[in-house]
């Protein structure tokens, strides 16, 4: 059995890496939010649309009929003609409101931006007088946005680990794809044993799944 002066070392050691591995995230997150605010509005205009376009063509996705998907924010990856267009094919698109007193997000079903408002970060988000909370049981597929993502489904939050516990919440596993532009493809995002792995990725390059 350990004596309390190895536990101790023990102890400060895991500490002192875990603080590693949060700075080793800190310094990825700016470096991925510069790179992604580099690009142009040109750019983002373009790439966004050639998303769209592989999120259309990924069967795995669009075999699903309920998906939990994001309103863009600042310079992230525009999803909104995917989701004009998947809602034009009769799929149920869900938003999410985030609730910060809680550090949870709460699912809508979006019918349009008339049903929308602004939220505590600024984010459009399903106002809650004008819509009822989503039956997550019913959840199929959930297109994750982000900082950073790799190949093996490895993602990199914004750090407030909303994403994190309502996938953690939910009694079953749906499809998981993280969304955003290439230079956010990196070849490993630090990941800790309770981060959960996403299915796969779609950038303007194409889609692939993990």
């Amino acid at each position: 059995m350990p004596d309390k002066c190895g536990e101790s070392l023990a102890g400060r050691q895991k500490g002192k890496e875990k603080m590693q591995q949060e700075m080793n995230k800190s310094r990825l997150r700016q470096r991925l939010l510069e790179q992604r605010g580099a690009l142009s509005a040109a750019q983002r205009e373009q790439y966004s649309r050639e998303a769209c376009a592989h999120l259309l063509a990924c069967e795995r996705l669009m075999d699903a009929d309920v998906i939990l998907a994001y309103y863009p924010f600042r310079d992230e990856l525009d999803i909104l003609p995917f989701l004009e267009e998947a809602m034009r094919r009769g799929k149920e698109i869900w938003l999410p409101r985030t609730i910060p007193t809680k550090r949870e997000m709460v699912p809508y079903r979006y019918t349009g931006k008339q049903m929308l408002a602004q939220g505590a970060y600024g984010i459009w988000e399903p106002d809650p007088t004008k819509a009822k909370p989503a039956d997550t049981g019913r959840l199929e597929a959930v297109l994750v946005p982000g900082v950073g993502f790799d190949r093996r489904g490895g993602r990199l939050g914004y750090g407030a680990g909303y994403y994190d516990r309502f996938l953690a919440s939910l009694g079953h596993r749906p499809f998981l794809l993280g969304v955003g532009f290439s230079v956010q493809v990196v070849e490993q995002v630090p990941m800790e044993p309770h981060d959960i792995l996403l299915d796969g990725v779609v950038s303007e390059k194409g889609c692939w799944q993990t």
